[in-house]
Parts: C-alpha cells; structure tokens; sequence
C-alpha cells in the first residue's frame, strides 16, 4: 500500500486532475493518453493512478502544460438559464419570507447585515450562496460568523422575533437584534 509524501497528497492530486480533465478534453480531445490517465487515476483513487496521471501532464511539452494550467484557471462563462427563463419560474412561485445574513464588505471583522427578506425561490431551509471566485478561507470565516450571531442571539431565525418589525425599514444590524 503506498502512503502519502505529504499530508493532503491524493486529495489534492484528485482535486487537481479533476480541474484538468475537462480542459483536456477540449484542448487535446478523448484520445488522448492523458485524457485516459486522468480518467482512470479518478476513478480508481489510487495514489499510484494519481502520481502516473500528474507524471503523464508533467511530461507534457511546456508549451502544452501551459496552455492546459491557462484553460484551469481561465474564467469560463457559466452556462446558465437565460433572464426570461428564470423570471418564467420566479412567476410561478409564491413569495416567501426569510431570514437574511449578507456579508458585503471585503473586511473580516464586519458583522453580517440581518434581514427579514421575501424572495421568490425554492428555498430548502438552509441554503448558502457564495459567489464564484471568493476565497474558500474567506468563505468560511464569513460562514462561522454568521453561525457565531446566530448562536449568540437564537432569536433571530424565530417568526415571533420578526413579526412586529416594520420590514421596509433599513436592515436592522445584529447589535439591535440582540437589544430587542
């Protein structure tokens, strides 16, 4: 049984050829015999398959491996449902209401700004949104903020807390909502 060189080794081979397997797929096609390495190493999960799939693009002219690591990090528009299409299934829905914890500002000692919101979503109980291309560290800090306010004042997921507010005022900042 092989063991890792370092701690995080196989997770972050199969992260990395799962980022590459796609680019290479459109770069140098399905027939390729990286294409095939990749493919099999993710499947299998071995750290053997994983270090012969990363050897086979480190053997790979410059020019190739380059052009392979560009198409990783590039950005690629998403392919998602046109504007009309998403409003077409927002008119179907009933509004909702919410809680909000939104955090805009770039500062890490901000506090989430919390709101009652009625939206027209699907939404399951629990839903994160994180926009593409923020820091997973940053994320997650953010994350365990809103979890630490919410733990610190329960009351802000109760429908009680929210029903006598006036909605249309300004959203109320988490030190209010802890007063009252």
């Amino acid at each position: 049984m092989q063991r890792e060189r370092y701690p995080g080794e196989q997770r972050g081979l199969t992260l990395f050829l799962a980022e590459l397997q796609p680019v290479v797929e459109l770069v140098l096609g399905e027939d390729h015999l990286l294409w095939h390495a990749i493919r099999r190493a993710l499947q299998l999960g071995t750290l053997d398959a994983l270090r012969h799939a990363r050897q086979l693009f480190n053997n790979q002219p410059r020019e190739i491996k380059q052009l392979l690591s560009l198409g990783m990090v590039e950005e690629r528009p998403a392919e998602g449902p046109s504007r009309d299409e998403l409003l077409d299934s927002y008119a179907t829905r009933e509004p909702e209401e919410y809680v909000s914890f939104d955090l805009a500002s770039t500062s890490e000692g901000d506090e989430p700004v919390v709101r009652l919101r009625h939206e027209l979503v699907d939404i399951p109980a629990v839903r994160v949104m994180v926009r593409p291309g923020t820091l997973p560290s940053s994320a997650a800090a953010r994350l365990r903020a809103i979890a630490d306010l919410i733990e610190r004042d329960r009351r802000l997921l109760s429908q009680r807390f929210w029903a006598g507010r006036d909605l249309h005022v300004e959203p109320c900042d988490p030190g209010s909502a802890e007063r009252g």
